[in-house]
């Protein structure tokens, strides 16, 4: 009897040593499957100019120094969409059958297309002046959905104040942007609540495409005295062409962006859109992370700004800087 115990608890250990065994051979193999894991995340972005370059470039860097020393490896799939809808839509797609682990939208359009196209990816926005003016969410604080990221809000009221310092003889200003993009339209809403508030009269000089933009700004010579254009993405890619025209009629053009006031702009404040991007990559790594669950994780404004004078554009229409600014 008593050697029959014995053998029946040597059978006991041996089974349980076993399963322990197996335990942690699974354990392990769990354990360096997730440290040998590639996450695979998407970006695409809308069009290809500088300030949106820049957030792309701060998303890159900071993605790239935080997994750096991790045994994670990240596999960064960036797809431009030259500013076509259609193409936001296809790169949309073939983000959704690829299976990415997140994607990151720049810029509206090509937010909008994710949105329709998966509720289960998580999306991390960048460059969105409008989340819920573009229905990407219904709450900032609180999005409760598959989406979060930052928001492009430049200090419209700052940079209107900036002009009539700078133009203070300006009594009427034409507001030139693109009508179908979301950003824009929310940013001019803005810029008019302000001119209204400083008893300034305006008129919109809208565009459907960049080829408008020579007439409409030609048109307006003589019946305004100087011109704001929001962070709008059409007319950031046509800044030189803007430039040429600004400096041949001598109609100060004063930008929501930095990088159009460098182009072809006077002076601006403008959002540091490499800081960011950066911010847009610490947002992406809560949510690769499991540090934040995405639906409670607010969309919020970089508040970042520079102050920016193009010097060269402010000799050539005989504008200056006062001493008080």
């Amino acid at each position: 009897m008593k050697n029959n115990i014995i053998i029946f608890v040597l059978i006991i250990i041996f089974i349980l040593a076993s399963a322990f065994g197996i335990s942690k051979k699974n354990a392990d193999k769990r354990s360096n499957a997730e440290s040998n894991k590639i996450i695979k995340i998407g970006i695409s972005q809308i069009i290809e100019h500088d300030a949106l370059d820049l957030i792309y470039k701060g998303i890159e860097d900071e993605l790239n120094k935080y997994y750096k020393n991790s045994n994670k490896k990240i596999v960064i799939d960036y797809q431009n969409a030259q500013g076509e809808q259609v193409n936001c839509n296809t790169i949309a797609q073939k983000f959704v059958n690829d299976k990415k682990d997140i994607i990151i939208a720049i810029g509206t359009p090509s937010a909008q297309s994710l949105v329709n196209m998966t509720k289960d990816i998580p999306i991390i926005v960048s460059g969105i002046g409008d989340p819920i003016g573009a229905k990407l969410v219904t709450n900032l604080d609180k999005p409760n959905v598959n989406i979060t990221g930052v928001i492009n809000l430049p200090p419209i009221e700052k940079q209107i104040e900036l002009m009539h310092t700078l133009i203070p003889n300006a009594k009427k200003i034409g507001l030139l942007y693109c009508s179908s993009e979301i950003n824009s339209v929310y940013q001019i809403k803005l810029a008019k609540e302000k001119l209204d508030s400083l008893g300034l009269e305006y008129t919109d000089l809208t565009i459907a495409n960049a080829n408008e933009i020579q007439q409409i700004m030609l048109s307006a010579v003589g019946k305004v005295d100087a011109i704001f254009s929001p962070t709008d993405n059409v007319i950031a890619s046509s800044m030189a062409n803007v430039a040429i025209i600004e400096e041949s009629t001598k109609l100060p053009v004063v930008c929501a962006d930095a990088s159009m006031t460098k182009i072809g702009g006077t002076a601006t404040y403008s959002v540091n859109y490499y800081d960011m991007g950066v911010l847009t990559a610490k947002k992406t790594i809560e949510v690769l992370e499991n540090i934040k669950d995405i639906k409670n994780i607010p969309l919020e404004p970089s508040e970042n700004y520079n102050f920016v004078v193009n010097t060269n554009m402010m000799n050539k229409l005989g504008l200056s800087i006062p001493n008080n600014i």
